[in-house]
């Protein structure tokens, strides 16, 4: 099988950023199970740099060591989801109130154009909307110029990964796809440079996920567990998008 192409950068390295992308972009499912050589092999190098990087997500939280010779990625648990999303309201609103005192009419146009790629691409490819999202979410941050805050936004995104993906595959088109989706709150107020509103804005659009968290909490309480609700992006929620 052919191995995906390193560069001569820290194995180690590439491989923690290239594993840990992947939990961002939600490509690995709540409780899946990676063996040290199954990545190996996928990546074509030896196990030591394997070890250093998942050792590395482990220690971030972002994996979790279930034997010498695997590890899992986190279950979906309400609790510490809602923690992440309260950390995520904070810093991504903090950042919006920034970008709204210094964008540039240029970077408001890539921005709006951005967007508007994520409300096409929602109606027909939830996988691909969600990888959207994120990159309209990371362009506001990056447009902040707060890098440390940056950095701690995207540890959190890679440990939300796995439930945005979800959120993406069992939220209605016709929300996601929406002229009322609240992206456009958050760049009508940046155009007016409006800090206080855009905070706001930013933070209503995280706060939308709370909506799944509590249908998925219903569900528990039901009687479902949050395995069997992940399971549903690879089986038959598509049906319920209409």
């Amino acid at each position: 099988m052919a191995g995906k192409s390193l560069s001569r950068e820290s194995l180690a390295t590439q491989l923690y950023n290239s594993l840990r992308a992947s939990l961002m972009d939600g490509q690995y499912e709540p409780g899946q199970r990676l063996t040290i050589s199954g990545i190996a092999n996928e990546y074509g190098t030896s196990i030591t740099p394997v070890r250093e990087a998942i050792f590395r997500l482990v220690s971030e939280r972002s994996l979790e060591l279930r034997a010498a010779t695997s590890v899992q990625v986190p279950e979906l648990d309400i609790d510490r989801l809602r923690e992440v999303q309260q950390i995520r309201i904070e810093l991504e609103g903090r950042a919006a109130a920034r970008v709204a005192e210094i964008i540039t009419p240029s970077q408001l146009k890539d921005l709006k154009a951005l967007n508007a790629r994520f409300i096409e691409t929602a109606a027909t490819d939830p996988a691909a909307a969600s990888l959207l999202n994120r990159d309209f979410h990371f362009a506001v941050l990056k447009l902040a110029d707060m890098p440390i805050l940056e950095g701690l936004c995207e540890n959190m995104w890679v440990l939300m990964g796995p439930f945005l993906r979800l959120f993406h595959d069992r939220m209605p088109v016709r929300k996601l796809s929406s002229e009322n989706h609240k992206h456009f709150d958050l760049l009508v107020a940046l155009e007016a440079h409006d800090s206080v509103a855009s905070e706001a804005a930013m933070q209503e659009d995280i706060r939308w996920g709370e909506e799944l968290l509590d249908t998925l909490e219903e569900e528990l309480r039901g009687g479902a567990s949050l395995d069997a609700a992940a399971a549903g992006v690879a089986s038959g929620v598509k049906q319920k998008r209409s």
